[in-house]
């Protein structure tokens, strides 16, 4: 999970917006923010509550629906995502050990 916030860190840094990004690289991030979303959701209960500033809520939410909830972000939407929500999950993991 760690490595996936961190690729998606370094390509929403890049920038990316609307029709400056083009399909495969929408599909990539969206790829990265599923492979978090699915390992936030199997984490053990007990160690999110460990982490009570980690938006865990809204990172298991982009896993439900199959997946429906990412597939209708727009590319800035998950840029957004990324600038705003990833940091403190990163922050919180570099200290977990697994």
């Amino acid at each position: 999970m760690l490595e996936a916030i961190q690729a998606v860190g370094r390509y929403a840094s890049r920038g990316c917006s609307g029709m400056a990004c083009d399909r495969a690289q929408v599909a990539w991030m969206g790829n990265q923010l599923r492979v978090i979303a699915e390992a936030a959701t199997a984490l053990a209960p007990g160690l999110r509550s460990k982490y009570p500033d980690v938006p865990w809520d809204r990172l298991t939410a982009l896993s439900g629906n199959g997946g429906d909830v990412l597939a209708a972000m727009s590319a800035d939407e998950m840029q957004r995502f990324v600038e705003r929500e990833l940091p403190q999950v990163r922050k919180a993991l570099r200290h977990v050990t697994l």
